[in-house]
């Protein structure tokens, strides 16, 4: 999410980290003669009542498990990808005019969220990707495009940056959950960690950042 502090640190470590709602999973990749492979992985069970409904409801809780999964893991690395999930998120998809520049789009998309959220702009975070040309419309010239808008809360995003902090990590990616899947799912790998990998398949998704996914 653009307002969120996303970036991506190419060629440099990252985790992904999976918050789920019991337990937080931690996922690190390297690439050898390009192809992917888990260079650290590790867990930490998240006790009852730390996640309500994908709400941080102890956030202290939340960062003791963090830290813990950090250790187990044996990874050095600090900086971290996050994912909010779907019931934190409101996704629609909108169209809008091909080549606008991006501080055009910004704008536009901030006024077409206010349209679908239920909460104030001011209390939201915002992101949203081009997913391409947006088929004509009967009646219509200009070129458009499809764009994806997701929001959420800002307090609930916060509240994640915050225990992830106080757990001494650097939250320099939030995705969401559901495109993080998706992209472990393309990519595959995961299914060579423990277990057939299959809890780890979120944060693999997230760790692939690191090589600009």
């Amino acid at each position: 999410m653009k307002n969120i502090s996303i970036s991506n640190f190419l060629g440099i470590g990252l985790l992904g980290v999976d918050i789920a709602d019991d337990a937080v999973r931690v996922v690190e990749l390297r690439r050898r003669r390009g192809k992917l492979s888990c260079r650290h992985c590790g867990a930490a069970a998240l006790a009852p009542g730390v996640l309500l409904e994908g709400n941080v409801e102890d956030m202290q809780g939340l960062a003791d498990a963090l830290r813990q999964a950090h250790r187990d893991s044996g990874s050095a690395c600090t900086r971290v990808a996050l994912a909010m999930p779907a019931t934190a998120l409101i996704t629609h998809a909108i169209r809008l005019p091909a080549g606008l520049p991006e501080e055009q789009l910004e704008i536009l998309v901030e006024l077409e969220a206010a349209q679908y959220m239920p909460f104030a702009l001011e209390d939201a975070s915002l992101d949203f990707c081009i997913l391409g040309p947006a088929p004509p419309l009967p009646g219509t010239t200009g070129k458009e495009v499809d764009v994806l808008l997701v929001a959420a809360r800002r307090a609930s995003v916060q509240r994640r940056l915050d225990a992830t902090r106080a757990a001494g990590l650097l939250a320099v990616v939030m995705d969401s959950e559901a495109l993080a899947l998706q992209a472990a799912l393309a990519q595959g790998g995961w299914q060579a960690l423990p277990d057939g990998g299959v809890a780890y398949q979120l944060a693999w998704g997230l760790a692939l950042h690191r090589y600009a996914r």
